[in-house]
């Protein structure tokens, strides 16, 4: 215990001894940092609070085309609105940085002002909508730093300004953005959709008879078809049949009834005439030359019988042909309309046959002048005029046997076409579809784009608003004067002891009996005070005096390069007096 209290009253009379070591480093390095600290630049500091609110309308109702984290938009709003042209135009206005104009560039001083801007992002725990709890940005205060309270008010306005500016120029720019290209492409699909039906339609002209529809009809017109066929073929074999009959009947009918003259003779038909003149003709022949009378008296009756001959079989061939097609004219007029192409075909055919026999009926015929020579037997008349008819109705049903199986081979190649037809329809079809339901969903989306215009250009959509503006600084922000003293006077105080200590322990000499006692162990029996000489004495003023010449030479000095290299003294006086004045 004795110990401790000898090394601290050694401690005591080293300080008593070197008090003005300490006190001089102490008190001119505190001097120098307040002056320091008294003379460094006023910082003012503005900012405003910008609220982030929510969209008015449910999101569930309308949905907003501005998506995306807000960190993300603000970041991305700041970068478009404190571009190079703002802020030089800011700059400009309200006459920032004027004393490093002539000293920086102008990027330098756009990096300086982009340095004294502050955006922070101010964050609170929300619970989203699928109630997972989540940190989100809910408002962000936007502060601007500088010398003058007047100039960063102005300046932190102008910046709030343009960043809400931005904010509803971007948000409504995308929102027209997003409805305009929605637009172009409604209207593309909207093509595709028209050009997807113009080909369903034109496949379905060149192909409707193979549609994947028309396979049933197709298959029961095919059955029907084939049933007409058989009875049509039926119909062939029946009449071949009766005309094989009739033939047989007519073979033993005469063709003509017996004629005789007044004088009893028996008069020849126009055959038997004829076959006669044939006769004789070739009887003449053999006894008599071509040039002879009677040989071409012979032969011109036979020419002219054969001429009367074949008028009258072409005229009875027409009315046998001219009968058949008004019995099949009038049977189909009884199953279909008058309209029906097989009731157009049939009466055209009857008109032409009427024509025919009328021109037929104008050539002139000596049998048709006396009808006693060409009286023929109605038995056999009404036998060939029915095999006649037998013969057009064999031709017409073979005529519509044709047209039937021509029918049939178009209705197979149909069906037979109808997979491949399936298939491309069926493409044609899922192309259209999707065309269909991409114009659909576009349309649903243009409609929502529409809405979401809406809500920009209405403000009701998620926007910022200024919920604290910002107002004129009236204490620097920076620098923190009161404690930068505080560490002044702290590191003033060690510098005073740190020198001290260096001194005394440079010293080895002893200067108390405490000291003796402690080196040596042995207790101390008196102390003899030291005597002085005139000399020392003259020696230790003139130390003094150094010392005291040296503290003023560092002071001096310190005031110089703070003059220098720092800021000019009498604006430090100033300064010093202006915050002393508000002090007091």
């Amino acid at each position: 215990m004795e110990s401790n209290t000898n090394e601290i009253a050694i401690y005591i009379n080293a300080f008593k001894r070197r008090k003005w070591l300490f006190v001089f480093p102490a008190a001119a390095t505190f001097l120098i940092a307040a002056l320091i600290v008294l003379a460094l630049p006023s910082i003012y500091v503005s900012s405003a609070t910008v609220l982030v609110e929510g969209q008015e309308v449910p999101q569930e109702l309308i949905q907003t085309t501005v998506t995306g984290f807000v960190e993300e938009r603000l970041q991305s709003i700041s970068q478009l609105a404190f571009n190079r042209k703002n802020l030089m135009g800011i700059m400009e206005r309200f006459g920032l940085y004027k004393e490093y104009r002539d000293t920086h560039t102008g990027e330098e001083l756009l990096e300086m002002m982009r340095e004294n801007i502050k955006v922070e992002n101010i964050q609170a725990d929300v619970v989203t909508s699928t109630g997972r709890p989540t940190t989100a940005t809910v408002a962000f205060t936007l502060s601007f730093e500088g010398k003058y309270p007047k100039q960063v008010l102005q300046t932190t306005s102008a910046l709030v300004s343009l960043f809400l500016e931005e904010n509803l120029r971007q948000r409504e720019e995308k929102a027209l953005t997003t409805y305009d290209f929605l637009n172009k492409q409604l209207d593309q699909l909207r093509h595709e959709v028209q050009d997807s039906e113009a080909r369903i339609a034109a496949f379905k002209e060149v192909h409707y008879r193979s549609l994947p529809e028309l396979t049933e009809l197709n298959l029961q017109t095919l059955e029907r078809v084939q049933k007409d066929i058989d009875a049509r073929q039926e119909m062939i074999k029946t009449l071949m049949d009766r005309k094989v009959y009739l033939e047989g009947q007519l073979a033993t009918v005469d063709q003509t009834l017996h004629s005789y003259s007044a004088t009893g003779q028996r008069i020849m038909s126009p055959e038997e005439e004829l076959k006669s003149l044939r006769s004789q003709y070739l009887s003449l022949k053999t006894t008599r030359s071509e040039k002879h009378p009677d040989m071409i008296k012979l032969k011109g009756q036979i020419e002219l019988l054969e001429k009367e001959l074949t008028t009258r079989k072409k005229t009875q061939d027409i009315d046998a042909e001219l009968e058949s097609w008004k019995r099949q004219l009038e049977s189909l007029e009884k199953r279909y309309t008058d309209k029906h192409p097989d009731v157009v075909a049939a009466r055209g055919k009857v008109a032409e046959l009427e024509k025919e026999r009328v021109e037929a009926a104008k050539s002139p015929s000596v049998l048709t002048s006396d009808v006693k020579l060409d009286q023929e037997n109605p038995a056999y008349i009404n036998l060939k005029t029915q095999i006649q008819a037998t013969v057009l109705d064999i031709r017409n049903e073979k005529n519509i046997l044709a047209d039937l199986r021509k029918k049939y081979d178009e209705y197979v190649a149909y069906i037979e076409q109808g997979p491949q037809v399936e298939q491309e329809y069926a493409r044609l079809q899922r192309d259209y579809q999707n065309s269909s339901a991409k114009f659909q969903e576009t349309q649903q989306k243009v409609l929502a784009a529409r809405q979401a215009r809406e809500l920009e250009k209405e403000n009701v959509a998620e926007k910022l608003s200024l919920v604290e503006p910002p107002v004129l600084p009236e204490i620097p922000a920076k620098p923190k004067r009161p404690l930068l003293l505080v560490v002044a006077f702290i590191l003033s105080v060690g510098l005073g002891v740190g020198v001290v200590s260096i001194a005394e322990f440079m010293d080895g000499s002893l200067h108390d009996s405490l000291t003796l006692a402690a080196l040596t162990g042995v207790p101390v029996l008196g102390v003899i005070p030291y005597v002085q000489t005139r000399e020392e004495i003259a020696a230790r003023r003139k130390r003094k005096m150094l010392v005291v010449m040296g503290l003023v030479g560092v002071i001096a000095a310190s005031a110089l390069v703070l003059h220098l290299f720092i800021m000019p003294l009498d604006i430090i006086f100033y300064k010093v007096m202006d915050k002393l004045q508000r002090l007091l």
